[in-house]
């Protein structure tokens, strides 16, 4: 009885494992910020795209959920990676990292809708590889920056 319940235990583990396919692990971060744009030109996008970002700003996305409760605004109200709600990104470049130790800095500038984006990409070597750990907003008459739109207080903005 209790090896057929261990033998039931494993194959779901290994269905399960074979459902959901592992986070892709990136060893290089300019690779990263090109795949986070993938889904963008194929339409394809992760079932957990928080498998890209550091555990340090996967904790202010749910920072920020937990602080706005039960109010029906969006935690951001637009897509930080396209700076918009909607897209029709162009013209994509993805620079070369500039790599200090663990920390590296990319930016990757684009169209959407026909108005250029700069977006400067944080990224972190972790031991699971490079991850997202911050996007900033270089273009435009409102710059901003992700990790300070998740802390900020929904209720005072």
């Amino acid at each position: 009885m209790r090896v057929t319940a261990l033998v039931l235990s494993v194959l779901a583990a290994m269905a399960a494992a074979e459902a959901a396919p592992a986070a892709p692990v990136f060893d290089d971060p300019r690779g990263l910020v090109e795949y986070v744009y993938l889904p963008y030109t194929n339409g394809t996008f992760p079932e957990d795209a928080f498998e890209l970002y550091s555990p340090s700003l996967v904790q202010l996305w749910q920072d920020m959920e937990q602080r706005r409760g039960a109010t029906a605004t969006a935690p951001l109200g637009f897509d930080p990676l396209v700076n918009g709600q909607d897209f029709d990104i162009d013209d994509l470049a993805v620079t070369d990292p500039a790599i200090r130790g663990d920390w590296a800095t990319v930016t990757a500038t684009f169209t959407n809708f026909g108005v250029p984006q700069e977006l400067r990409f944080t990224l972190v070597r972790r031991a699971e590889g490079w991850k997202i750990d911050d996007i900033e907003s270089l273009a435009g008459d409102e710059p901003w920056r992700l990790s300070e739109l998740l802390a900020a207080d929904p209720l005072l903005n």
